[in-house]
């Protein structure tokens, strides 16, 4: 595990540091060195895509004006991050375009966005059958799962292009948020990053959006799922929100943070000291990191959920999803028929076994949809 600071991390560093300070810390120079020249989008690029014209801004100069301060050296390297995120911005036209292209034609595929609870606007993905006939009816009989990616940052991309397919064949309504952190969206967005706070409250803002745009949406019948920080974040809305949601999938979940904190890099302590919602690494403060821990909340789980786990995975260790199970046991959540575990042994791929096409991947994802069609059921 190595100790340089990763390119997408440097910047939300300077970030957070310049937002929680008021200061002008610049981008470092990580960002100098690494950020290519701004990158021509792809071809599929140039056409315009279905996101919504009240997405967060895709220019992020104006963001990154105040951490430069007018200074030379920090203006170039403020010119640097603003490429770096520019790039950003086009790779994820360039996914839009790709999952209209490749979906399109089977099902209904668009980019949407809505209000989260303090007024932020969430992008996300929408895919749903293709027949207009309940929706036209106005009747609600489609199920829905609400997919949250994963990665401290990251974005809803084609790892999971087969999975939305097999899902929309089953009958689901599947939106994937792209809560506040996610890459793509400018600077401003991705340094909003709020690790286990209010990026859960964004992908359950989702279901405001069905509600009032999509009448064929069952909104008795949801469910949340995710792998790795998608399941992190799936875990915590059915502890918080057990009303709300028939049940949760996390696969190789981030699951106790302090664990995580003590097996990981300085840098990447870094990427959520310098978060508000932690201010303080877990040496000096470790309250946000345990009551942001889905392990701190097992007595509180309501809503059945599934959990598979790797035990050669090397980014979540194995070490975190023990301690979950171990707290979900200790408060009878396995006997209470709520909290379903399966560790899998060495499967190819480790931490991204389950989106891989082995015989261990194919099998988490039969269990998977095996469960849904338990707590969810099918289209009426």
């Amino acid at each position: 595990m190595t100790s340089k600071l990763p390119l997408r991390y440097a910047a939300v560093l300077a970030l957070c540091a310049a937002a929680c300070s008021g200061g002008a810390a610049p981008p470092p120079r990580a960002v100098q060195r690494a950020a290519p020249a701004a990158a021509p989008a792809p071809a599929a690029a140039a056409a315009p895509t279905a996101a919504p014209s009240d997405a967060p801004t895709a220019d992020p100069r104006d963001a990154l004006a105040p951490l430069a301060g007018g200074r030379g050296a920090a203006a170039v390297d403020s010119a640097a991050a603003a490429a770096y995120f520019a790039q950003q911005v086009a790779e994820k036209r360039y996914t839009d375009a790709l999952f209209a292209q490749r979906l399109g034609a089977e099902m209904v595929v668009r980019k949407i966005a809505y209000p989260a609870a303090d007024g932020l606007t969430i992008p996300a993905y929408l895919f749903a059958p293709a027949d207009g006939a309940a929706a036209a009816a106005g009747r609600a009989s489609r199920p829905v799962v609400l997919f949250a990616h994963g990665g401290v940052h990251g974005d809803f991309g084609l790892v999971h292009l087969e999975q939305v397919r097999s899902l929309v064949a089953h009958g689901y309504v599947v939106v994937a948020p792209e809560y506040r952190g996610s890459t793509g969206y400018g600077p401003r967005f991705y340094a909003a990053i709020d690790y286990g706070g209010r990026e859960v409250e964004d992908v359950v803002a989702a279901r405001d959006y069905l509600a009032t745009q999509l009448p064929a949406a069952d909104l008795g019948r949801v469910a949340v799922m995710g792998y790795s920080h998608g399941g992190y974040i799936a875990l915590h809305a059915v502890v918080r929100y057990p009303a709300l949601f028939r049940a949760a999938v996390a696969h190789v979940p981030v699951a106790d943070l302090p664990t995580r904190m003590r097996t990981h890099p300085a840098w990447y302590q870094a990427v959520f000291a310098a978060q508000p919602g932690f201010g303080a690494t877990l040496a000096e403060d470790p309250r946000p990191y345990v009551e942001r821990s889905p392990s701190s909340h097992a007595r509180r789980l309501r809503t059945p959920v599934l959990v598979h786990a790797a035990d050669n995975d090397d980014d979540v260790f194995i070490a975190e999803n023990r301690i979950l199970r171990d707290s979900m046991v200790a408060a009878g959540m396995d006997r209470a028929g709520l909290y379903s575990y399966r560790e899998f042994h060495e499967p190819p791929g480790g931490h991204s076994f389950g989106v891989l096409d082995t015989p261990q991947g194919r099998e988490s994802w039969a269990e998977t949809l095996a469960f849904l069609a338990r707590h969810l059921g099918r289209s009426k």
